[in-house]
């Protein structure tokens, strides 16, 4: 792991930072191949979008510059980039001063083959996912971006045996979300399916790039609330992220009842949108 705080090459942050003290920030993760970090431009509008929100100072250009220094000072091939911004260091109390100075940390981390089973232009074998009983906060104010508490999600990841790669969310109402660490697309009818973002979730950025292929391609896409129950519908499922691209997803375990999917036709054209950004940044 190589990284950059405001500029300089460091890994070490004051313990006074908001970040640490109260997870006042927020972050994005991004795909780094050929060198290159794909889909940067759509990271980067999403995280000024979340510290605009967040009312923490974000000096955008500057931040380009240091990731392109990180980036440029490693030349590594594959990698993945993580951009936290926190709103700095404050003092005791969870008032922040409105003149504070945020912090920009950039790192940069190998990428490891095994985040994506079979990376490459091959269709993934698919993965088996288990519905974890944790349920994710609801809040509309914070629905969308990545911000730095993840406690939601570090508690349903302990749920997780190793042999499913993943695992399921609901919110507090009992509706399907996303994955810990991906968001979920759902096959039902003609139509594509994705969970409704607006209390919880994360809105992925490889989300929003597969579905806009789609829904270029001519394909009805929409969002809705799903319960665990209406799974019985669907006819495809996968899960995507900015790091391993697409899953497809061939076994669901919860509540006593396992569904099985085949990897359909529109989760393959998923798996080829996203070999087209991956390969044309190599």
């Amino acid at each position: 792991m190589q990284s950059l705080i405001n500029g300089q090459p460091t890994n070490l942050i004051s313990i006074a930072d908001r970040g640490f003290q109260y997870g006042d920030g927020c972050f994005e993760t991004v795909r780094v191949a050929g060198a290159h970090p794909v889909l940067l431009e759509a990271h980067l509008n999403r995280l000024e979008n979340s510290c605009q929100q967040l009312g923490i100072p974000l000096p955008l250009t500057t931040l380009m510059q240091e990731i392109e220094q990180l980036l440029l000072s490693n030349n590594w091939p594959h990698a993945v980039l993580k951009i936290t911004i926190t709103r700095g260091v404050g003092g005791r109390g969870y008032r922040p001063d409105p003149h504070g100075q945020s912090n920009r940390i950039v790192q940069l981390f190998a990428y490891s083959t095994a985040e994506s089973p079979a990376d490459g232009n091959g269709i993934e074998p698919g993965v088996s996912v288990m519905l974890c009983q944790h349920r994710l906060s609801s809040n509309r104010a914070l629905a969308g971006m990545k911000h730095l508490n993840r406690l939601d999600q570090v508690l349903a990841s302990r749920e997780i045996p190793e042999q499913f790669a993943e695992g399921l969310c609901m919110d507090q109402a009992g509706y399907l979300v996303e994955g810990c660490k991906s968001n979920l697309v759902l096959l039902r009818g003609d139509k594509l399916i994705t969970p409704d973002l607006s209390e919880s979730g994360v809105n992925g950025i490889m989300l929003q790039y597969l579905l806009n292929r789609f829904r270029e391609d001519g394909l009805t896409v929409e969002s809705a609330r799903v319960s665990f129950e209406e799974l019985n519908d669907i006819g495809e499922a996968f899960l995507c992220n900015s790091v391993f691209g697409v899953w497809p997803v061939i076994k669901l375990s919860g509540n006593a009842t396992v569904f099985s999917w085949p990897v359909g036709s529109k989760t393959q054209q998923a798996i080829h949108y996203k070999n087209e950004i991956f390969n044309a940044a190599r």
